[in-house]
């Protein structure tokens, strides 16, 4: 009952109407801006992470490096079995 008597009177309503009204203005301007947001922090997660494959890599070539004078069998870097090959 209280509902309609504050819809009929019209207090209220504008304040809603034009509440909505700058709340999907905003959500419309910040939504474009945060997903942006998103995507950068995702890009700057995937390259720290390709960074630390890069270095463990290199350790990984140097400790083939430094294992692999003595044995002729590892010398090799492109042997069978092998998943990466050293730069050259």
């Amino acid at each position: 009952m209280e509902l309609s008597i504050i819809a009929a009177s019209g207090t209220g309503s504008g304040e809603l109407v034009v509440g909505l009204l700058v709340g999907c203005c905003i959500g419309i301007l910040i939504g474009p801006a945060f997903r942006s947001w998103q995507v950068y922090r995702e890009w700057a997660e995937a390259s720290r992470e390709a960074r630390l494959a890069d270095r463990l890599l290199e350790r990984m070539e140097i400790d083939a490096d430094l294992d692999g004078h003595d044995d002729p069998a590892r010398s090799d870097d492109t042997a069978a079995g092998s998943t990466w090959q050293a730069r050259r």
